[in-house]
Order: structure tokens, then sequence, then C-alpha cells
């Protein structure tokens, strides 16, 4: 799990903190959230909106984006060359979260007999398949993981009061079982199944929207890329009872396709400016099958119930502080509750593993095309190509400036709304898209005036007004 995204989890917990706390982290690092402070309404909403200022900040991420082993961590950086205070990484991550409390609902409920009256293994997909991030009919699509062991390794003994499978490992009384796997040329689904000896299920947050996630923290090896891929790790889904969680692991194929060995091997700083170092990068061709090695260490999950932090002091004196005061607390309570440390005791509930798979993959090309487009206006802003599978619509855009993303209308003039993963993919569940408007908004317009005007029922001519680009595209192959 890297860097980036375990600050994007925090976005999402449940941590109490005092008003003025939140005040003094928020003037300490001059908070990108602080626009949203004091906004209401529909809480699925702002969380969909917040989940768009992610993936904006994800994009910004992508041109520092290299193996770990090539970059410099944030706090060997230090204050870096702007000659701000260092801050903590965590207290960002916590006054964030704060921000965000109107995200969560209580603790999970569970269902105690679901488990019991469903066979689980080979149906996690059909089970969840509603409500997905990406919805659709998957058991069309998905490809069972039986196990095919040969009989030699089937004859070893397992653990005790258990079957050796390929697909189903035990460790420190947590079993994790692969179900299905589905892949397309944009991205690659693996349902799984988590079980517990012990209760956990009331120990993780739950949305207001009902969604629930554990952190897969490992990595995995593709066989077409020889650099281990540690990037999104994000179980969602549900609990069956208060022992078992099913769930489904989405990757988005871009973070796979990409090789970045020779830059480590030259002993390179990644910089995506450079052209003497980009020259290294090599942009990989997905195979028709290959084998994905997953290899976790850890399942972690956000608690519910977070430890709430004694400061020590009145919130009178918190206000009196000065930043540097403040600072120094913080070290001293980043120490005291060992939040400086991933996962921890404080805001994590957490399973030692290991559990390790080798997963045969065959890209299903049912339902997929791509359509190329590359066209731009007198900017250079404009489209690539679009490419659409049974559950996504993936847009690539020409943005020299990085300022645009991509608004869509379906055929009947819907607005796609944006799903969980990059800016640039969509869920097509509910939609007729053989014909499409597709429209580059600048970001900051989007989330500070634009995206505010979805409900209207004039709000295409509400985008089309404000938009930098637009083109239609046809995906049905009739003339229109």
């Amino acid at each position: 799990m890297n860097r980036e995204e375990k600050i994007i989890s925090a976005f999402r917990q449940d941590v109490r903190l005092p008003a003025i706390v939140t005040e003094k982290a928020e003037t300490a690092f001059d908070t990108i959230l602080s626009k949203d402070r004091g906004e209401t309404g529909d809480m699925k909403e702002s969380r969909k909106e917040s989940q768009v200022k992610e993936q904006t900040i994800h994009r910004e991420q992508e041109r520092e984006r290299a193996p770990k082993e090539s970059r410099q961590s944030r706090e060997e950086r230090g204050a870096g060359k702007s000659g701000k205070k260092k801050v903590p990484a965590w207290a960002k991550i916590t006054a964030a979260a704060a921000a965000f409390l109107l995200l969560v609902a209580g603790v999970c409920t569970a269902n105690p007999v679901l488990a019991a009256k469903i066979p689980v293994i080979g149906r996690i997909f059909t089970m969840l398949e509603k409500t997905a991030e990406y919805p659709g009919d998957y058991k069309e699509y998905a490809q069972p993981l039986e196990d095919t062991q040969p009989a030699s390794l089937k004859e070893q003994p397992a653990e005790a009061g258990e079957e050796a499978n390929a697909y189903s490992q035990t460790a420190g009384g947590v079993s994790v079982t692969l179900s299905e796997v589905y892949c397309n040329q944009e991205s690659i689904s693996i349902s799984m199944l988590v079980e517990s000896e012990e209760a956990f299920a009331d120990q993780i947050v739950k949305y207001v929207d009902g969604s629930q996630q554990l952190i897969l923290d490992g990595n995995s090896v593709f066989s077409f890329n020889p650099q281990p891929y540690v990037g999104s790790n994000t179980l969602v889904g549900t609990f069956l009872d208060d022992k078992t969680f099913a769930g489904i692991w989405r990757i988005e194929l871009s973070e796979v396709l990409t090789d970045y060995s020779e830059i480590i091997k030259q002993g390179l700083e990644f910089d995506a400016t450079d052209p003497e170092v980009m020259q290294h990068v090599r942009k990989l061709t997905l195979p028709d099958t290959f084998t994905m090695e997953v290899n976790l260490e850890k399942i972690i999950g956000n608690l519910a119930e977070p430890v709430a932090i004694d400061w020590g002091i009145s919130e009178q004196e918190l206000e009196k502080m000065s930043d540097e005061e403040f600072q120094a607390l913080y070290h001293q309570k980043e120490e005291e509750y060992g939040l400086n440390q991933y996962p921890n005791k404080a805001e994590h509930v957490w399973f030692e593993g290991p559990w390790n798979f080798s997963v045969p993959v065959q890209v299903n090309k049912d339902g997929s095309q791509t359509v190329v487009i590359n066209d731009t206006n007198e900017s250079g802003l404009g489209l690539e190509s679009i490419s659409v599978t049974p559950f996504e619509l993936s847009i690539k855009i020409k943005d020299p400036e990085e300022i645009a993303l991509a608004v869509v209308f379906d055929e009947e003039g819907k607005w796609m709304d944006f799903g969980t993963g990059s800016m640039g993919t969509i869920p097509v569940d509910g939609h007729k898209i053989g014909h499409l408007t597709v429209y580059l908004c600048h970001v900051e317009a989007w989330l500070n005036e634009i995206k505010g005007h979805c409900q209207e029922a004039d709000f295409q001519q509400y985008v089309e007004k404000n938009a930098l680009y637009q083109k239609e595209v046809n995906l049905s192959g009739d003339e229109k």
C-alpha cells in the first residue's frame, strides 16, 4: 500500500478531535480541504465529491509515480525547497479525517445467518454485483477459481482442520479465499472471502452508503511485468456475519502496464518532467493470458471507534498555542499513540499473514471495445481514446497542463457520474452508451461551481456553456 493511498484511506476515518485541534492543524499546513468546511447536503453526494478531490490529488501525484525504491520518502524530503515547517504526515491525515466525519455512520451491522444459507464461494460477484463500485452482471463474465492443484500437492498435510486448497489459506486464525476473477482490457477484479475465528465486524467502519472496506497490505507480481505492484489494494464489500467479510478487489490495469524497473536499475530519481529519466519508462502490452502472484502480508481495517486522543490540556489552552507549540504536541502524541506507524492500534484492526496465491488470468474481451479519437482544440486539450467494457467507460484525455477532467452524458442526456477509481473511469450501469457527449472541464471549476448544478434539468447545457472542449462520440457503429 503506497503512502498516498494510506492517506486517502485515512481521509474516510471517524476520528474524534476537538474543533480547535482541527483548526490548528489546518492553519499549520494550509489544508486543501478548507474550502469545503461548513458545506451541508446529502452525505452520499458529499462522499462522492470527496472522491473526485482525492482522485484529483492522485492525478497530481501520477507524474511522480515510481517504485518506492526509486523515490525519497516524505520524511527524507522534510520541508523541501519551500522552507515551510515540517508537519507530521499523520497530523494532516487526522485533520482531513475530521473534515469527513459526516461520511461515517456508526458501526457496521451484520446478518448472522446469511453465510450459512448461501453457498458463498463462486458466488461473491453475484452477491455484490449490484452494490459494487462498478455494478453489472459479473456472473456472465467472471472466471471461477477452482482448485486445480496437482495430486502430489494435495497429498501434503495441511494445517489442523484444513483442507489443502490453492485458493484458500489460513494464517493466524484468519482464512482468505479467492473466489472468482474477471479481467478485461481496463481492469482486473478478484472476489474474496475473509473469515476470522474472532468476531471483528463491529470494529470496522461502515460508510453511510453501506460500503465497507478492508486494506490488503502486500504486493502482486504480474507475469508480464518484472516490477512488483503495490498500488490499489482496497477490498470493498460487506460482512456476511460478524466473522466473515466478502468483497471485490479491483485494480485498474493502467497502473500495472508501466515498467519502471530500468529506472531502479539505473539508480535514477523519478522525475516525470525529465526526458532522460522518462526514456527508461516502458509501456507494456496486456497479454491474453497471464499469472498474478498475490502476496498478502496484512489485512487492515479502519476502526469504527478510533481511540480518542487525550491532549492533556483544555481546548482553551490549545487555542492559545503557537504553531510551533502545537506541532511539538502533535509529535508527542504521535509517539505516545504510535500514530507514526501503519497500521496502529489507535486507528486500525489488522491480521498478520502471509497469504500467498498464484492466480491464472484470461482476459475477457466480450462486450469491450476501444475507439481511438485523437482530437484536440487549439490549446492541445482533447480526447485520445475511449474504451468501454460491460462495467466501465475509460476515457484517456490529452491534457498538457493537467487541468481538466471528463464529464460525460449518455445518449439520453443523463450525466454519467464518476466511479471511485481514477477520474477517467466511469460506471456504465444504468446508461445507454451507444452515443456519448464528452466535455472537458477545468477541475477547479467543476468542484467549485459546475458540479453544484448536477440536479438541475438543464445540467448538460450548463456544462456545455462552461466546458473547455466537447466531442460527440459514437460507440454503436450506427450513423447518427
